[in-house]
């Protein structure tokens, strides 16, 4: 859907357009549409108002600056800097950001005097509702089936079709009996009390005695079934949810909260239990009463059962408006409680640093804010369902009346018994059930097909990074890398590295250097596969790496990065990550390689001491030479060093050093340091600017350079080790 020029806009006859970018929200932060239309000399902003398309702003294109795309809540801009005044061109939703960054690209180029480039950032909307997608899928949240959700939560009942045969029969034979002691009382009072047909009572008695012990027995056996199936079918989701959570990437995650991803684990699938559990069996069987009911009110006196049952349809109607209503409160509901753990996740994680700069009053106002969201939904809720409690209760108490008004007439005019009439009642009061747990089920339904879509919005998410179908494995991997062209951008608006060209040979060793955001570390993340070129390719060995088996290429590259991660465990397990059956005696091998081991022999455990979560209970030292000792026994082809050596004192890091020098014997290693000394061992520097390849060399090559990037860089490390030096010298520390 390329944007358009507004109906009602023309531009002054000298000017052309050169494009023009559509936006949802105007100048002030309300919905709206909105345009940024460029020609050759001017930029124009405009907005849709009941008087047609108004002029916002317009600025001289000599007259702008740097056009930058800004982060909001939930919301972006495109703004620029117009006389030294940062002023905001156009402002849209998040779900528009592709939109705003291709303006921002467009306007750059032309404030460059360069051709406007073609970018393909067309919205992609709903074909049914118009409303935009959400990226990474084809579902519209607004037009989703709630229908196909509530199949495809039973899909995942399909393997235990003979435990969902043998519970239905269970439930309608429970209702059956359910049906029977109205009948009986009718036949007591009709039979026995009026006509004195005592030989019948205890028949009578013992038919209903019979019926409500078959009844507790098929409701024994009925929750035992369900639980069965609760428990199996909440296996599956779970374990399905958390398969497909090991095969996305690391750009499903980039884009979400760790808090949000635990609660779709967490409280979602438990909502897709209690449905299970509770809701489906309750429902089936109160919809069996629903149908059972009536039907025996019609046999017994079918004129008075339709005055009786003719406030049902009003009830159901009532219903339905409120379902609607509860699907959007329960999306809410959902939404900020994923919000909530989201931030209870990112406090507890960051509880150091909290505590170190007297955070807590903050995060408590913050936390609050998120807990009354989340209460506040749920008393919207509460209060919308105890506002339709009374008026179905309302409307059963009309059916009540009915019967005695209608009944009591025909058992007056002699059309009927007073035992159909006690039948009726009876019955009358049994058909309150049900309809008072309609809307608890409604309740339930709406919050677990909220629920369901969240957990399927994940199970339906594209893995992005896959062995394709014409993957090769390599088993024994030489090494040899090369990059053509590789361009990539975490966000497709937004390129990170822009066009890299290297050729690195089999046990080779590359030193990555530039400025913080120059692309290192986003050439890593390539490297490892963690994502895929937007354009290019990657070779290993002659073999594009899309194209070779994942489990070889990964088992045969190692990395050890700056702040490594241990998981909770003992060492020994840490250690044997990446090759879980390995003996204790090659555990220790690649320990003592690593210096790791003494320091792992002086603990009371040894090699069984437990690392504590994220391996709080070690040193940062310690934890990276157990990092080192995992890459180490995991004897990679392709080792990537990102920062193993910072953030250390000195004497950790000549042990880290010495380890590193041991590791690295043989591989082809990518290595980015902190310390650019440590790179002197390099057979090549690659340094980069701003996303691109700007020097390659060795260290004394590079140095020698005048005005090069890598001797500016090594300059100014040297001046603020001299002003760290000066600064330890005065001050004694």
């Amino acid at each position: 859907m390329p944007a358009t020029m507004p109906e009602n806009v023309v531009l002054p006859d000298a000017e052309a357009p050169l494009f023009v970018t559509e936006a949802d929200l105007t100048s002030i932060g309300h919905m709206g549409r909105s345009w940024l239309v460029v020609s050759d000399t001017t930029a124009y902003r405009y907005e849709k108002t009941p008087l047609g398309e108004q002029l916002v702003g317009s600025w001289p294109l000599a007259e702008l600056k740097n056009p930058q795309v800004e982060d909001l809540v939930d919301a972006c801009g495109l703004i620029a800097q117009h006389e030294g005044i940062g002023v905001e061109l156009l402002r849209a939703t998040a779900s528009r950001n592709l939109q705003i960054s291709g303006a921002q690209k467009r306007l750059e180029a032309v404030l460059k005097n360069e051709p406007v480039p073609e970018i393909k950032d067309e919205l992609r909307v709903c074909p049914k509702c118009q409303r935009p997608l959400p990226e990474n899928t084809e579902i519209c949240e607004n037009c989703v089936s709630r229908g196909k959700t509530l199949r495809r939560l039973f899909g995942f009942a399909r393997p235990y079709r003979l435990r969902i045969f043998w519970g239905t029969f269970l439930i309608l034979a429970g209702t059956l009996l359910e049906l029977v002691p109205p009948y009986l009382s009718k036949l007591l009072v009709d039979d026995v009390l009026q006509k004195r047909h005592l030989a019948m009572f205890g028949w009578l008695i013992a038919g209903l005695i019979v019926s409500r012990a078959g009844l507790s027995l098929i409701q024994m056996a009925r929750g035992r079934n369900v639980a069965f199936l609760g428990r199996n079918i909440a296996i599956d989701i779970r374990s399905a949810l958390f398969q497909k959570l090991q095969q996305l990437s690391l750009g499903f995650y980039d884009k979400r909260s760790v808090g949000s991803i635990m609660s779709r684990m967490t409280n979602d699938t438990g909502a897709l239990y209690d449905v299970l559990i509770d809701g489906v069996p309750i429902t089936v069987n109160q919809g069996a009463m629903l149908v059972g009911i009536p039907i025996m009110m019609l046999i017994i006196d079918w004129q008075v059962a339709i005055w009786v049952l003719a406030p049902i349809p009003l009830i159901l109607v009532a219903v339905y408006v409120f379902r609607k209503r509860m699907e959007r409160v329960w999306s809410r509901f959902w939404h900020n409680w994923s919000r909530m753990s989201s931030a209870l996740n990112g406090v507890l994680s960051g509880m150091r640093v909290v505590k170190a700069f007297h955070g807590e009053d903050r995060e408590i106002g913050r936390f609050g804010k998120r807990i009354t969201d989340v209460a506040h939904t749920g008393y919207v809720a509460e209060v919308s369902w105890s506002t339709l409690f009374p008026v179905v209760m309302f409307t059963m108490g009309l059916s009540t009346v009915m019967i005695w008004w209608v009944g009591g007439q025909a058992v007056l005019a002699g059309r009927t018994t007073i035992g159909d009439l006690t039948a009726f009642v009876g019955y009358a009061l049994m058909l309150n059930h049900p309809l008072m747990m309609l809307q608890r089920i409604i309740d339930w339904t709406s919050r677990s097909l909220t629920a369901g879509e969240r957990v399927f919005e994940i199970l339906d998410t594209p893995v992005e990074i896959r062995d394709s179908s014409r993957c090769v494995s390599i088993p024994e991997m030489k090494g040899s890398v090369v990059f053509e062209d590789v361009r990539f951008g975490y966000e497709k608006s937004r390129e990170v590295l822009k066009g890299i060209s290297l050729e690195i040979y089999a046990g080779e060793m590359i030193g990555l250097v530039g400025h913080s955001g120059a692309g290192k570390s986003t050439l890593i993340n390539l490297l490892m596969r963690f994502y895929d070129p937007t354009y290019g390719r990657i070779l290993i060995d002659g073999v594009d790496l899309k194209d070779i088996k994942m489990e070889d290429y990964r088992r045969q590259v190692g990395v050890v990065m700056q702040e490594s991660y241990l998981f909770p465990g003992t060492i020994a397990q840490n250690i044997a990550y990446g090759r879980p059956g390995a003996g204790l005696q090659d555990i220790i091998e690649a320990s003592k390689a690593a210096n790791a081991h003494d320091f792992i022999a002086n603990f009371p455990d040894g090699y069984d001491a437990y690392v504590g979560e994220r391996g709080q209970r070690l040193s940062g030292g310690e934890r990276q030479r157990i990092a080192i000792a995992r890459a180490i026994l995991h004897n990679p082809r392709v080792l990537i060093l990102d920062e193993a050596t910072a953030s250390v004192d000195t004497e950790t890091e000549r042990l880290i050093q010495e380890a590193l020098e041991r590791l690295v014997e043989g591989r082809t290693v990518f290595a980015i340091a902190h310390r650019l000394s440590t790179l002197r061992s390099a057979d090549r520097l690659v340094v980069f600017d701003q996303g691109k390849v700007a020097e390659i060399g060795t260290h004394d090559e590079l140095l020698a350079k005048d005005n090069g990037i890598f001797a500016k860089l090594v300059t100014m490390q040297t001046e603020i080790n001299k002003v760290r030096e000066n600064y330890i010298v005065e001050n004694g520390s």
